[in-house]
């Protein structure tokens, strides 16, 4: 699981779209060309809130399925959140696979997980934006 401590301040990740680093290893035998397949957790602070979207992209049509879970922790309570189930995607489609909004004072744990293609993908990893 990926923590990530939001007391502070929102810190922005780079995007990697340009490096191709997110799901690099699953890339060749997903796509079998030089495309890479893009994954993460979109977070975006606005009104006291942060809305945590998980997203998926890849160059080839996919079909799938995910699970995320985000544990949330801070002074109004804690939550467990989990949500999956299948998806598919069109090739080169940003597809959005779960959303929560969590309170911009909390600490939260998120794990991500796809299987595109019959192949695994640990997604946790922030990022700035897929689109």
């Amino acid at each position: 699981m990926s923590k990530f401590d939001f007391r502070l301040r929102v810190i922005a990740i780079p995007v990697l779209l340009g490096l191709g680093l997110i799901g690099a290893g699953a890339n060749a035998s997903l796509a079998k060309s030089a495309s890479p397949t893009l994954c993460g957790i979109n977070a975006q602070s606005s009104g006291g809130m942060i809305a945590l979207q998980a997203a998926f992209k890849s160059d080839v049509a996919v079909n799938g399925s995910y699970q995320l879970r985000i544990v949330t922790s801070g002074p109004g309570g804690s939550s467990n959140v989990s949500q999956g189930g299948g998806f598919t995607a069109a090739a080169n489609d940003v597809v959005t696979l779960g959303q929560v909004s969590v309170n911009s004072g909390s600490t939260y744990e998120v794990d991500f997980k796809v299987n595109a293609n019959g192949i695994d993908l640990d997604c946790s990893q922030e990022i700035a934006s897929l689109r």
